[in-house]
This record gives structure tokens, sequence and C-alpha cells, in this order.
């Protein structure tokens, strides 16, 4: 009951100060702890990790790794945090997101704010004191490049020597529509030098260390099948364990109110499941169920859940609903997903 009457007020409020609010609350632990037991009929296979259930958190929601304190007692198998960059940015100008609130969707243009990653490497090596590496819930760093960099590779190749050490895994975002130009990191004449670069600094890394950390491509919901083979062609030549599909679409027609199309910004939440549900699909037939799979976009039940993952999903991560329903959500996705696989085993 109280968290309803909280709820309705964050949705009152301007929509990056509710935000703050809730990263305030997560970050000192005042937000109701929600841990408790719940566990698939079997483990759920995620690279070379066994988790209890299949529901994570997206990036986008903890940029900084600063609500993490609050974020592990709640009932995710994984979090994603960033989007990370070299350099801190400020991001676009605001006003930068936008609720759509009759298609409990969002509409942001936010272009990767964060504190930087020499800050937000600190902040998770804070947690990495209490929470092990490969403890759930997993924690995995999302990584980016700067706006106005030179170099969007080396970028990339200095997010993951930073982060590989504290990172369960590391997911390569090529597929934000607010950063002029990251789209094209997708098409496969620059996809695979970004690809083999982090996979050599991956194997260097494991030589040191004897530690193998997962990478995972996040791509959009706008791309073709040409591109999607492509991609799935690549993933498997330099061995990248997963696609996450999928991040935001800048298709407004999946937008119901046309008043919303004129605003700039990717679309996620209800409005992008169908799209991303296309786009699962595609790559499951594509990767012939090689490839891990990571279903994001309109998650907010535990039949949605069971979908995605009847569709070829290994896994699947949340964001908007928790705008819209509250963190509590997550418990209520994870348990009627159980129900659901025990109804259909």
């Amino acid at each position: 009951m109280l968290e309803k009457f909280f709820l309705s007020l964050l949705l009152r409020l301007p929509e990056e100060i509710s935000h703050s609010i809730a990263i305030f609350l997560l970050k000192y632990s005042l937000a109701p702890s929600k841990k408790k037991g719940m566990s698939s009929i079997k483990k759920i296979n995620f690279f070379n990790f066994k988790l209890t259930h299949p529901v994570g958190l997206a990036a986008g929601f903890d940029k900084n790794a600063e609500a993490l304190p609050g974020l592990l007692k709640q009932n995710f198998s994984f979090i994603e945090i960033g989007t990370v960059t070299p350099l801190p940015q400020i991001g676009n100008s605001k006003p930068r997101v936008f609720r759509v609130p009759e298609e409990k969707s969002i509409i942001n243009k936010l272009g990767f704010p964060n504190l930087g990653a020499s800050k937000i490497f600190n902040n998770l090596c804070k947690i990495r004191k209490y929470h092990t590496l490969g403890l759930e819930p997993l924690i995995g760093v999302n990584i980016g490049c700067n706006k106005n960099t030179k170099n969007p590779l080396k970028d990339y190749e200095k997010c993951f020597e930073i982060f590989c050490s504290v990172a369960d895994y590391i997911t390569i975002n090529v597929s934000s529509p607010n950063t002029p130009g990251l789209r094209k990191l997708q098409l496969q004449n620059n996809l695979a030098p970004l690809l083999k670069t982090l996979s050599n600094k991956r194997e260097e890394y494991f030589k040191k260390n004897k530690r193998k950390i997962p990478l995972v491509l996040k791509i959009a919901p706008d791309l073709v099948d040409s591109d999607l083979k492509s991609i799935v062609k690549l993933i498997k030549s330099y061995q990248i364990e997963g696609i996450i599909a999928t991040n935001t679409s800048i298709n407004k027609k999946i937008i119901q109110n046309k008043k919303y199309t004129k605003l700039q910004g990717g679309i996620s939440g209800n409005a992008l499941y169908k799209n991303s549900n296309n786009i699962l699909k595609k790559l499951q037939k594509f990767s012939k169920g090689n490839i891990t799979l990571i279903g994001v976009g309109g998650i907010d039940s535990g039949e949605k859940v069971f979908k995605k993952i009847k569709l070829g999903a290994n896994a699947v991560q949340v964001y908007s609903s928790l705008i819209y329903n509250g963190i509590s959500i997550v418990d209520k996705m994870v348990l009627d997903f159980i129900k659901l696989s025990k109804l259909n085993k």
C-alpha cells in the first residue's frame, strides 16, 4: 500500500527528479528489502553461470553504480550498470525523458550521462568488498563511447580494461539512438574490428588471470534481417557469448498516441514489446540457438517473461515496468513465471 502511494507521487514529478529520488533511496538502502528465496524449476543457464531465475535489471537505471546497495537486496538475478563512458559526460539537454503513460512506455534522449569510468569503477569496487564476483545477483557493466570521441574503438577498449576485474560480464552498447553515429557501429565493417579488439583484450586478461569474462552485444530493434545475420556471424567468429535484444527504438510508428511522435529519442516499455520479440525470434532462428540471448522490451508480467523465454531468450531484463509499477513488480513477475514454468513443464 505504501509503495503504491509513493509511486503515485513519483509519477507526478518530472521524470528525472523521480529517478534521482529512487536512486537516492536505493543508494542508502532506504527502500524495503525484497530479497527472498525464488527459484525456477531448474537453474537458468547464463553464460558460465547458473541463475535461480531469469529476471534481471537493464542498464540505464543505475548508470553510476550508486544504487547497488539497495538493488542487491531486491529479487533480481542479475543487474547491469551503465552505460559507462571513459570520460564523464552530462548527456543531452533537458528535458530528455518523457513518459507515455497511456501506453506504459518511455521516450528518452539521454545520451549516456554518467560520472565516467574512473568514478564508477570506484563505486563498484566498494560493492565488491562484500558482494564478490560470481555471487547472485551478478553485476554486469554496460560500456559505450563518449559523444565527442575521435576514436570510439579506443573508448570501448579503455572501458573494458578498467572494468574487466570487477564485472561478471561486459555489455558492448552500440545501439543507443542518442549518441550521433553510434548505431553505425552495428554495421559489419565497423563491428568486426570492435569485436576483434575486445575479444583480444579479453583473451589477454584470461591469460593473466584465468578468468574468462563473458562479452555481450546490445543491438537495436530497428535492424533488418541482413544486419542481424551479419551480427550473428560476427558474434560466432569472435566468440562473443551473447546478444541483448533490444535497445530502444526510433520507429515512432510503434507509439499509438501521435502527440508523442515528434519527440526525439528511443522508445522503450510496452510499445517496444512486439518489435523486440520479433528481433528475438529472428536471432534465435539465425543463431540456431547457439548464442545466449537476453530479451528486453515491454516486460511487465510473468507471462511476458515466459513469452520471451519461449522465443529463445535465456534471460530477460526489465526497466520501464519499474517506473509504472514499482520495484515489487519484480517479485510478481518471478513468481508468476515460476508458476507458468511448472504448468508448462
